[in-house]
């Protein structure tokens, strides 16, 4: 759990302070719904939707996803992945 903890809170520096450039072309489309909320790296929360999914794009690496939740349930990665470019949920 620390080492988690100490490699997310790395990337999330990372992510914040810029230096790592988003590529938009290997991230996985997030729609633009207001039916979820509270996407941080590690998972997102369905308010709404009818089904939803967090997802990590990785750099240089297949995208991750969270397992498909219904209303009212959090998306989550099972892992702290390294070089996460950019995150987020999608909704069907």
């Amino acid at each position: 759990m620390i080492t988690k903890l100490i490699v997310g809170a790395a990337v999330v520096g990372t992510l914040v302070s810029g230096t790592v450039a988003l590529d938009a072309a290997t991230a996985p489309r997030a729609e633009a719904a207001a039916c979820y909320g509270s996407v941080s790296i590690w998972k997102g929360k369905n308010n709404t939707c009818s089904s939803a999914r967090h997802w990590d794009a990785i750099r240089n690496s297949n995208p991750r996803y969270g397992a498909w939740v219904g209303r009212g349930k959090y998306s989550t990665q099972n892992a702290c992945w390294a070089n996460v470019v950019s995150y987020g949920m999608t909704a069907k």
